[in-house]
């Protein structure tokens, strides 16, 4: 027989629209969690969330826990009595703590030790009831709130005030408390389309459907695909095309629970200004949805989603219209104003605007990015005219009135203002583009101006905040140097380009403190290409094994590539003999260090092994210029050459002069394996 669903639903008013999905998901483990722990056996469990309410239904759930076998370990057999027989104090005090007042209440156990006196008891379970306080309580204090508040007099904090509690469970209403509401089988219906009265559930199970007739849509994602749906058809009969923005169709679903949308329309003349400018003012300031034309071409209509069944629509739509009209005109205003000051005007005036402090002015920046922008298109073989062009106007948008307004606009709008000037379509779209990638997983920027601005613009302000002893720490990090030190690693491996990594760092570093290590900047940034490459799927220790090599990573792009070859060695069988030959050698050569080193003298050599393994060494030796891929295969054949040589020559002979070369025959071989990677630090599957 099936047992009753389990409902809680915690009514609060509206909640953070972009937090809405993480409480879900959050209430519902935690829920499901606490009754795991307590082991109440449930069935399928379900979500809800809405702006007014975090809610789970739970189906089949015992409203009993299984009962508990108690034991608890007591004195052994032997210290249990004393030499007549008589219970000794340990076995006393023990039955005393257990309220047994016989031995033979308790059994014996056997154990390696030896026999054991111990204490069971078959406890009964407790009840789902008794349980739903601390299952409720342990569940909301663990909710990932970012920001708590209070209200009237509780001194509790809660993401919201909480306005009522439901907690069911089958017809029964189970007795708890959260935040001064008593749990009860009242829940509410839509705010605006119902009368506000309570509505009680006669059982969990009528959950959704009641609240279904009281113009609540209770599930998220039924919500959401309304949504989307009544959007694809507004769009239809608008003869427009909808653009898929998925976080926006998440942050409308969460501030409604009874969706309608609508459309509406706008003045073309405003169309004259930059869409990117009409887009975020109606997304970003109204969450309306924008159309597009079959040529692609922005629509003058717009799609918002109401939270509410009009009675007059038409009038809820002049009203949208009105809002967003002023939004707009105040857009066209500040791009017709902007147009009347040239780009080289707004330049000067970054000179007022600061960066950083102890970094100076946008301008200084400027100047700084301008050249490193010509450094880095000479080491490229690149022309450096429109690069150093490009870093001149990079910025120069910050200050105009458009940007002020929009913030989210800055490099659109620069490419925008360049364009008017008659600026290079290469430059202009390089001011654009040089803030790509924008977040993780972004596109970066494709044309050789525009990731070499990219590049010189990250690097000043990589290298700059560390010159200043500013490098991101903990949770601390306000000018996002870690997202943007991974953008420098993407550009450098995905584009892909080819650059010396320590003299971009050198350059870099040149306008700031002479005194300033800039190998502090090398680590952290290789810090940044070893936790990419791994999330991308590389293992970690092959990547530690190219940093490690004798000459590190001196370019990003070729270190990659070395990493993914290094990945191939390894999966040859004959690498786990090279691997732990390399850590052998190693270890002998650390115990050696009082050995003087020497050239390798061959004519020494008393075994076939000593001159097979030599040669081979010399054939590595040679190889310095070939490709890392034919420099492995030479490793892989000489696996056989140093297996011999560990099973046939004794390095630590008596003889000093034999010990001394052979000491010196296993450095040489060292060094020749650590330039290409550091083996000592690959784990095979024997490790």
């Amino acid at each position: 027989m099936s047992s009753p669903s389990l409902l809680l639903e915690i009514g609060m008013e509206e909640l953070p629209p972009k937090s809405l999905q993480t409480l879900e998901k959050a209430f519902a483990q935690g829920i499901e969690k606490s009754l795991k722990a307590r082991q109440f056996d449930y069935g399928a469990v379900q979500s809800f969330a809405t702006p007014r309410r975090l809610a789970v239904l739970i189906s089949d759930c015992n409203a009993q826990q299984p009962d508990q076998l108690v034991e608890r370990k007591g004195p052994s057999l032997a210290a249990a009595y004393q030499a007549d027989g008589t219970t000794s104090k340990a076995l006393a005090g023990f039955m005393r703590s257990c309220g047994v007042e016989d031995a033979s209440d308790l059994t014996q156990i056997q154990t390696d030790k030896g026999t054991w006196l111990a204490y069971r008891q078959l406890k009964p379970g407790a009840s789902l009831a008794a349980e739903m306080p601390a299952i409720l309580f342990e569940t909301v204090e663990q909710l990932p709130i970012a920001k708590r508040m209070r209200w009237q007099n509780r001194r509790d904090e809660f993401v919201r005030p909480v306005r009522w509690l439901t907690v069911l469970h089958g017809d029964e209403v189970l007795a708890c408390e959260l935040f001064g509401q008593v749990a009860g089988r009242d829940t509410y219906g839509h705010r605006s389309m119902t009368d506000g009265e309570a509505i009680s559930l006669e059982t969990a199970d009528q959950y959704e459907a009641v609240l279904h007739s009281a113009f609540v849509i209770a599930n998220f994602e039924a919500r959401r695909n309304r949504i989307d749906s009544q959007l694809h058809e507004a769009a239809r009969d608008l003869s427009g095309q909808l653009t898929n923005d998925p976080s926006l169709l998440d942050e409308v679903s969460a501030l409604c629970e009874w969706p309608e949308v609508l459309s509406g329309q706008f003045d073309t003349a405003f169309l004259s200004v930059p869409e990117e400018a009409l887009i975020s003012a109606m997304r970003e300031h109204q969450r309306y949805f924008h159309l597009r034309d079959d040529k692609g071409q922005l629509k003058s209509n717009f799609l918002t989603v109401a939270n509410i069944v009009s009675r007059d629509p038409a009038t809820v739509i002049a009203g949208n219209e009105r809002v967003i009209h002023p939004r707009l005109a105040d857009a066209k205003f500040f791009y017709d104003k902007d147009l009347n000051r040239s780009l080289g005007d707004a330049q000067k005036q970054l000179d007022l605007v600061i960066f950083q402090h102890s970094l100076g002015s946008y301008g200084d920046k400027t100047a700084r990015v301008a050249r490193l922008t010509a450094f880095i298109a000479e080491s490229l073989g690149q022309e450096t005219q429109a690069p150093i062009r490009a870093a001149q106007l990079a910025k120069a948008d910050l200050v105009s009135n458009m940007v002020g307004e929009f913030p989210e606009l800055q490099g659109i709008m620069g490419r925008y203002y360049a364009l008017s000037e008659g600026e290079p379509e290469a430059v202009a779209n390089a001011i654009r583009d040089h803030y790509l990638p924008r977040f993780s997983g972004d596109v970066l920027p494709e044309s050789p101006v525009s990731y070499i601005l990219a590049l010189a613009d990250r690097l000043d302000t990589l290298v700059g905040l560390f010159s200043i002893g500013q490098p991101p720490s903990g949770s601390k990090d306000p000018f996002a140097l870690r997202r943007q030190t991974l953008a420098i690693v993407r550009i450098c491996i995905e584009t892909p380009i080819s650059l010396s990594l320590d003299a971009l760092l050198a350059e870099a570093a040149r306008p700031f403190d002479s005194d300033f290590d800039v190998s502090l900047v090398k680590t952290y940034l290789l810090d940044r290409f070893e936790n990419l490459l791994t999330d991308q799927g590389a293992q970690w220790d092959t990547v530690r094994a190219i940093r490690g090599r004798a000459s590190g990573v001196t370019d990003l792009y070729a270190a990659a590539q070395d990493i993914k070859t290094l990945d191939q060695f390894r999966s040859n069988q004959a690498s786990s003999i090279v691997i732990a030959s390399q850590k052998r050698v190693q270890n002998i050569i650390e115990k050696s260090a009082d050995v003087p080193t020497r050239p390798v003298l061959p004519e020494q050599f008393c075994e076939d092994a000593e001159r097979t393994l030599w040669q081979w060494i010399e054939t590595l030796i040679a190889s310095e210029s070939a490709s890392l891929e034919s420099r492995l295969s030479l490793v892989i054949s000489g696996a056989t050459a140093l297996e011999n040589y560990f099973d046939d020559v004794m390095v630590n002979t008596e003889d000093p002069n034999l010990r001394e070369n052979r000491l010196n025959t296993l450095r040489q071989l060292n060094k020749a394996l650590t330039e290409l990677a550091a083996f000592n630090v690959l784990q095979t599957s024997e490790a």
